[in-house]
């Protein structure tokens, strides 16, 4: 009787690798920074949000918006201005938010703000109603795919055991956005700073800020997970070797065939690694 072979023990797949070496990283500052800029995100896409019911009364005030129900669409403008709002977040989020999966989470991610702002300002320097009401169906597009994709991206970017926390921590900054543009609108919308109206400045500080964001987002890497998942193994393995090194100080293990490890990682995986071998 021929003695039995074991079988090599089967090699976890390359996004398998990419996957746990992610999980494995710790809950350093370098990624609740990243968490933080995706949280600022989410707060001016919710300060844009929410100022719908805020800037309504001083686009009536200048008397863009009819104060009865014969509006420009032939009802009351504020419930078409809502109405618009809801209208481009449904098909933001339902029809094209899914791009993310095709052509990767920071772009999208990036035009999508990119979008939003734009028709933002824009809208902010309209003076009728209906292109007003137009360009706030166009915002919403944009709110919708920016809602979904920076969730996906927040998922992908953290490791599972700091997953809830992250999402906790972002949502805390995201809703502050909701007293923030109720006390903007509060001290603005009465008024006309510098002689332009209040409700434009509720509407132009937002685009500005968003800018802003959009620079600091300019340091977020591409999702490791989506990269991975799409065959882009070299890209992945680059942008989880950077994490590592900034989250907890990578070192080459001698003999270890070229797998990464930081002391305080290993430290996490080492019941893990006799079963899974050498996860990178």
């Amino acid at each position: 009787m021929s003695p039995s072979v074991l079988a090599p023990p089967e090699q976890p797949s390359p996004s398998a690798q990419i996957a746990a070496r992610i999980d494995r990283l710790p809950a350093s500052a370098t990624l609740w920074r990243l968490v933080g800029l995706l949280a600022l995100g989410g707060f001016f896409e919710l300060y844009d949000l929410f100022q719908t019911a805020y800037i309504s009364p001083g686009l009536i005030g200048d008397g863009i918006f009819a104060s009865g129900a014969d509006g420009a669409f032939g009802m009351s403008d504020q419930a078409a201005f809502a109405a618009a709002t809801f209208l481009g977040l449904f098909v933001g989020a339902a029809l094209l938010s899914p791009f993310a999966d095709g052509f990767g989470r920071r772009p999208v991610f990036t035009f999508a703000l990119i979008w939003y702002t734009a028709a933002t300002v824009a809208m902010g320097l309209q003076s009728t109603a209906s292109s007003v009401i137009v360009l706030r169906c166009v915002v919403g597009i944009g709110l919708g795919i920016e809602l979904v994709t920076i969730d996906t991206y927040l998922s992908e970017l953290v490791p599972r055991h700091m997953r809830s926390a992250a999402f906790a921590f972002a949502f805390f900054v995201q809703f502050l956005a909701v007293p923030t543009v109720a006390l903007t609108a509060w001290m603005l919308v009465p008024f006309a700073p510098l002689g332009m109206s209040g409700w434009r400045w509720v509407v132009l500080l937002s685009g500005a800020f968003a800018l802003a964001i959009w620079w600091l987002r300019s340091r977020l890497p591409e999702s490791a997970r989506w990269l991975a998942a799409h065959g882009r193994h070299a890209e992945a393995d680059a942008v989880v070797t950077e994490l590592e090194a900034r989250c907890c100080g990578v070192r080459r293990i001698a003999g270890a065939s070229g797998c990464w490890w930081s002391s305080m990682c290993f430290r996490r995986s080492a019941s893990s690694v006799s079963a899974t071998g050498c996860l990178r």
